[in-house]
């Protein structure tokens, strides 16, 4: 039997307070801060799951574009995995052998390996400096430098996963502010018209909670769509404010940190300024627009009779052993039977509970949520409101199970002024 290659392990160096066992600082490198900035990449699909009956997506490819949403920054990545398999051709043919980029196609991560970063116990990254170590001794409240202890830790990237989730969902949240207003962040946000959603709410008269919504499939696709959005993506939209956990601290320290310390200017960029992959761009009622697919072509070489294959960014001249052609994407929510646009089949209307579990409506399924619920049917009231943006549903699934509540929240108190 192989031998299992251990888990590479990555070193880090801390200054903590000796008393209280509280880092104030880490020295890292490229490796871990790489780590780091990953998170901020990843759709919300890979963090969230799905569960809804296949039966209701519109084509085969939709369950596994929502359960293994495509990550927009891939390229950056030093392996690029092939993402949806079993598609068919416009031939056909069926779409089943993996292909990744040639290597000097692909982007060796997102930091520069020469400098020293230093990581706030918040998860703010800045580069080192004497006067950033100064700083943070002086807001930290150190004031003899010899409390401090130097301790060197090797941790694997899965340990870091872990404390970044856990940070993530069972951190601290500041859901308190959210709370006493009663009310989200507000973004000026304008939405035209025609992309509004008509949607039918079910709440309690005595406390304002929804209960139910319920929609055509366009309601469901906007849901979903949130599953699509990268982390870095959906801090974007709520302008750096979600309250959960320190991702805020580490998205700003994304944009504030020059762009010289980056691989690349455009990785940079794509930080500030994050897109869906291509592809996944579905609702207008989310102001994410989405990559353009790279121009591709399929390299296949001959030698030996062995057949090796890649993709490249740019045409090669083909030559006795060589063939180099330009690359077509079949899009996988096409489907010749079932006609239309999103994931999600029509004209069937569903529900979505205040923690957005979405179903089929029915009578029945109707009736067996609200059973469970235990009110007063007296209590019940229905209103139809029309959704503009799906922003503010997006940052209240983010750090509450009462997402509707939370992010419609708005539209009912403009249902009560008219």
């Amino acid at each position: 039997m192989a031998a299992v290659e251990p888990e590479k392990r990555i070193s880090l160096k801390l200054m903590a307070l000796k008393e209280q066992s509280k880092v104030i600082f880490a020295e890292a490198r490229k490796d871990f801060v790489d780590v780091l900035f990953i998170f901020l990449t990843l759709p919300l699909g890979t963090i969230f799951r799905l569960n809804l009956p296949k039966e209701c997506l519109r084509t085969d490819m939709c369950e596994d574009m929502l359960l293994r949403p495509r990550n927009s920054m891939e390229a950056y990545y030093p392996v690029l995995i092939s993402t949806y398999k079993n598609k068919r051709c416009n031939c056909g043919r069926m779409l089943d052998k993996p292909i990744s980029p040639r290597t000097s196609d692909v982007f060796d991560g997102f930091v520069k390996s020469n400098p020293s970063f230093m990581i706030t116990d918040d998860l703010k990254v800045f580069p080192y400096s004497f006067d950033k170590i100064i700083n943070l001794l002086k807001v930290s409240g150190i004031k003899n430098i010899s409390s401090l202890s130097e301790m060197t830790v090797d941790i694997t990237k899965n340990q870091v996963c872990i404390s970044f989730l856990t940070d993530l969902f069972l951190g601290k949240l500041r859901r308190d502010i959210l709370h006493e207003s009663g009310r989200i962040t507000s973004w000026n946000l304008k939405a035209n018209n025609s992309d509004e959603i008509e949607v039918k709410i079910v709440l309690r008269k005595s406390n304002g909670k929804i209960l139910l919504a319920e929609g055509k499939a366009d309601f469901a696709d906007l849901i979903f769509s949130l599953l699509t959005i990268p982390l870095g993506g959906a801090l974007q939209l709520m302008v750096g404010c979600s309250y959960v956990g320190s991702v805020d601290g580490l998205y700003k320290s994304v944009v504030d940190l020059d762009e010289h310390y980056f691989t690349t200017k455009e990785v940079k960029y794509k930080f500030v300024d994050p897109l869906l992959a291509p592809q996944f761009k579905l609702s207008n009622l989310l102001p994410l627009s989405c990559y353009n697919f790279p121009n591709y072509y399929y390299l296949s070489c001959n030698r030996s009779k062995i057949e090796n294959y890649c993709l490249t960014t740019r045409y090669i001249l083909p030559t006795s052993s060589t063939s180099c052609v330009s690359s077509v994407y079949v899009d996988p929510l096409s489907d010749p039977i079932n006609n239309g646009e999103g994931y999600i089949k029509g004209p069937t209307t569903y529900i979505a509970t205040d923690d957005l579990v979405v179903t089929p409506s029915s009578p029945i399924s109707v009736m067996s949520l609200l059973s469970g619920m235990s009110f007063p049917v007296d209590d019940l009231e229905e209103k139809v409101v029309r959704i503009g943006t799906g922003v503010r549903i997006l940052q209240a699934s983010l750090i509450s199970t009462s997402a509707l509540t939370l992010g419609l929240s708005h539209l009912l108190t403009k249902v009560k002024e008219n």
